[in-house]
């Protein structure tokens, strides 16, 4: 079980407040644990608090009245969701789910408010987290927009390894972060279509595939090629 006070301790917007504020804020918290593939918030209902994580990893997904899925974001240790809420009344737009067991921490809506209002500094930081995710979500827009799976597929596995991977003898090797049927929903595509992708990948030796989701890149300057369409 984690420890109410790592949850703001793990959140770099809150990095920015002093020790009194911090404990303010651990005494709001409410701490709840989710095993793997339950419901942490449902689509539709009202965000009522800012919802930390302090361990494992949820998804915030959107699904299609034909039960086609689409992950919108992934969040880990440090991450946080609902923080459109503390500017207006707002509703989940999609289901978040823990992706594996998972410990968060919730801070009450009025608490939150209460916090940026005497510490602005706060407020200056929550900003520049909320531009950085802007940031993000135009370049997602862009990647489904402009490129097609393969190139997505070849810039994630890029990040990735930026991100995680150890240097070796014979490439760049990395663990994806969730399994491959989750990587597909973020890529927009099927893990079937994502698998042979993969699969075309290794044959062409640019990468090579090991077990427990382990890719090692054999060729960064070839699937940086695939990335940017230049292949």
């Amino acid at each position: 079980m984690v420890e109410l006070a790592s949850c703001a301790a793990d959140v770099p917007i809150f990095r920015v407040l002093p020790p009194e504020a911090l404990v303010e804020l651990n005494q709001a918290m409410r701490h709840r644990h989710h095993e793997r593939g339950t419901l942490v918030a449902r689509a539709g209902e009202p965000v009522e608090a800012l919802i930390l994580v302090a361990e494992g990893q949820l998804k915030a997904v959107r699904s299609t009245a034909g039960g086609r899925e689409q992950v919108v974001r992934v969040l880990g240790p440090g991450d946080f969701l609902g923080e459109l809420a503390l500017f207006a009344p707002a509703r989940h737009d999609g289901d978040l789910v823990a992706v594996q067991p998972s410990d968060v921490c919730l801070v009450p809506r009025q608490a939150m408010q209460d916090l940026l209002c005497r510490h602005p500094e706060l407020a200056v930081s929550l900003v520049g987290a909320l531009a950085e995710r802007l940031a993000q979500a135009e370049q997602l827009i862009a990647d489904l927009g402009l490129r097609e799976v393969g190139q997505r597929l070849a810039a994630m596995l890029l990040r990735l390894a930026e991100q995680a991977g150890t240097p070796g003898a014979d490439g760049v090797r990395f663990r994806a972060p969730a399994p491959w049927a989750e990587l597909a929903a973020r890529l927009a595509t099927t893990p079937e279509s994502l698998s042979r992708r993969l699969a075309g990948l290794a044959d062409q030796g640019v990468i090579r595939l090991e077990r427990r989701r382990t890719v090692v890149i054999l060729e960064p300057e070839r699937l940086r090629a695939l990335a940017e369409g230049a292949a």
